[in-house]
């Protein structure tokens, strides 16, 4: 079924003709091996992230892979309506979009901060997938609790050095270099005070890196030991302890989630066909009134998850982003694809709990896998407990 959403952003002819040769170009482009793949292509295996590599760099060469860019530094030029469209119509396909960390993450926060030399240098490459991008925020004793990262870096010279552990480290297993928040100067005041933000190569001497599995298999993280790092001034984003308003305009970028609210119409879609596939067989799932009236809720859910990004991506475009805006949209899309991936569980029966390496797995195994897959929703990027005491102190004006 296409993606055909109840809430349309943008309904411009010149708007349907791009979402026309999108889909014509997938069709001839976009193997049925992504097609199958729920899970983020930087939680494959190295081979099929390779391969996910080459497919994003045709899309680059069309100019659709970060399609909002400035030419100058490998992007489309596109407007806010037109880059909504590509990313939904990638992300409703299964369109692997590799290194994500670079740029969703990083892209806005060097546009926003960055010096000329450090957008010369990192986004061209990060607009060809030529350098991959890890996320350095989390340690054992600062998760969510940021503020109370105890990596430390000295100023030595032109350069600083970096001692101490992050871990959970996103896409942390392929990346090439990674940006952290250390702390520069002991803070006085607040906690946040004091840290600052680095861009670093993962080839540094004194990095020791080490996988992390999931609960599906995947080598999703990653945590890594800096023992006397030495990382290049130049390579300061920002101003010396100013990290911590530069990391929070990252986490603010990252969460307009078009490519979520497209994924989950996508997946709501496959479901909304194989129960009607089975209208009349031994097991027919829409003939249990319970289960039309969770299908009637779930579809509701994904039309106001895509509502709420499409207001995200316009305030963003318009730069009058509500504060707790960003918080709202993460915490809601956390929550809907753990609902809508264990809907789809339970609906489909003794299926719902195969795998898809399992010869028998029904959708390619999409619910199953996303249902574990979703427990990191709830937790990456800040969990969802984090969220709901952000929008309570910044859009209900709540004490803490």
């Amino acid at each position: 079924m296409p993606l055909k959403p109840i809430v349309r952003f943008g309904d411009d002819p010149s708007i349907e003709e791009l979402r026309s040769a999108i889909r014509n170009w997938l069709a001839d482009n976009l193997t049925d091996e992504f097609r199958r793949t729920a899970a983020n292509p930087d939680y494959l295996p190295r081979d099929a992230h390779d391969r996910a590599v080459a497919f994003c760099q045709e899309l680059h060469a069309q100019g659709w892979f970060v399609p909002h860019w400035p030419a100058l530094y490998g992007g489309g030029g596109r407007d806010v309506v037109e880059q909504v469209v590509i990313r939904e119509e990638l992300a409703y396909s299964g369109a692997p979009l590799v290194n994500t960390n670079g740029v969703n993450m990083l892209a806005p926060v060097l546009f926003k901060y960055g010096t000329p030399e450090q957008k010369e240098e990192h986004l061209p490459a990060i607009a060809r997938s030529e350098r991959m991008w890890a996320q350095g925020y989390s340690e054992p004793e600062a998760g969510s609790d940021l503020a109370a990262l105890r990596m430390t870096a000295r100023r030595d010279g032109d350069h600083y050095v970096l001692d101490g552990q992050k871990t959970w480290t996103s896409n942390g297993v392929l990346a090439d270099w990674i940006f952290v928040l250390a702390r520069t100067a002991p803070a006085t005041g607040k906690r946040q005070e004091g840290i600052s933000f680095f861009l670093v190569d993962l080839d540094s001497p004194g990095i020791t890196r080490r996988p992390i599995r999931s609960m599906t298999g995947y080598p999703t993280f990653a945590e890594e030991f800096f023992d006397g790092v030495r990382v290049p001034a130049a390579n300061l984003v920002g101003a010396e302890g100013d990290g911590w308003r530069v990391g929070k305009a990252l986490l603010d970028a990252e969460r307009s989630n078009i490519t979520r609210a497209a994924q989950a119409q996508r997946y709501l879609d496959e479901l909304v066909d194989w129960c009607r596939s089975q209208r009349g067989a031994a097991y027919d799932p829409l003939a249990d009134p319970a289960n039309r009236i969770a299908m009637a809720r779930i579809v509701e859910r994904v039309e106001v998850g895509r509502a709420l990004s499409y207001r995200v991506a316009q305030q963003q475009a318009a730069g009058v982003l509500e504060p707790a805006l960003p918080s709202l949209s993460k915490l809601y899309h956390s929550e809907l694809t753990a609902e809508l991936r264990a809907l789809g569980a339970q609906i489909l029966g003794p299926a719902g709990e195969l795998l898809p390496a399992d010869p028998d797995a029904v959708l390619d195994g999409h619910f199953s896998e996303g249902l574990l897959l979703s427990v990191l929703h709830s937790i990456g990027g800040g969990t969802s407990e984090i969220q709901r005491d952000l929008i309570s102190t910044t859009a209900l004006g709540m004490p803490r």
